[in-house]
């Protein structure tokens, strides 16, 4: 039997309950749509990439494609799946890649374009939890589980 770490552990714990947070508000602003606009706020906080659509009635369908991805990410890294970790790894590591470069343009571009207002906590989870969830699938005793050697990167087998 395979050991699973703690941090594969909580990784697909996260996931799985980001997947349960996405339904349920989805599942809420279909049946009480009095509570739409908040379900909305809710969805776009863990989903971020959703307000690019601008579209609010959107949402709700979204944030049901983005729960099933999450989901099977989740029994992915649950089941030590190489794909798993190498999707999460290589869309974390774009993130954080791209918002770096981004902020770095800003400031040298338009130094005075630049203002931070303060964000919602559920993005701040995100991106603490989005942290963890990389240095995790990179420690190399992780990555001995899903059986890569220790370059790194996923592609470093």
């Amino acid at each position: 039997m395979n050991h699973k770490p703690l941090a594969v552990k909580l990784i697909a714990l996260y996931l799985w309950l980001k997947a349960a947070a996405l339904i349920l508000s989805a599942i809420s602003a279909y049946l009480y749509p009095s509570v739409q606009s908040t379900a909305n706020g809710v969805i776009e906080d863990l989903v971020p990439m959703i307000m690019a659509w601008r579209e609010p009635a959107h949402d709700i369908w979204l944030a049901l494609l983005f729960a099933l991805v999450d989901a099977t990410l989740g029994i992915g890294i649950w089941f030590l799946q190489k794909w798993a970790r190498t999707i999460i790894v290589i869309d974390l590591t774009w993130l954080f890649g791209r918002a770096a470069v981004g902020l770095l343009m800003i400031a040298a571009i338009h130094p005075n374009g630049l203002h931070f207002r303060n964000p919602s906590p559920y993005f701040s989870i995100n991106i603490v939890a989005s942290l963890f969830i990389l240095c995790g699938l990179l420690d190399p005793d992780v990555m001995r589980v899903f059986g890569k050697r220790g370059g790194g990167w996923p592609w470093s087998d």
